[in-house]
């Protein structure tokens, strides 16, 4: 099983709107959606991806996104 720290990492890459936006409404569906997303992705996924991959994932989607998100800013 995961660390915690892995877990963690996991949870922010899971997080509504970092990689996944279902369903669009948001609200208490989100959050389940979500909240199996997480569970499959732990459970099903963990003994074939190493604790590293995890972390390299976080950092590459956090990345994309923060690139993202600063170059679609409109500049006056």
């Amino acid at each position: 099983m995961y660390d915690l720290l892995t877990t963690t990492a996991l949870v922010i890459l899971l997080a509504p709107g970092i990689v996944l936006t279902l369903p669009p409404s948001g609200g208490l569906m989100a959050v389940i959606v979500h909240a199996i997303v997480f569970y499959v992705v732990q459970a099903y996924v963990s003994p074939f991806v190493p604790s590293w991959g995890i972390w390299v994932a976080l950092l590459v989607v956090l990345g994309i996104k923060a690139y993202v998100s600063r170059s679609s800013t409109p500049t006056y």
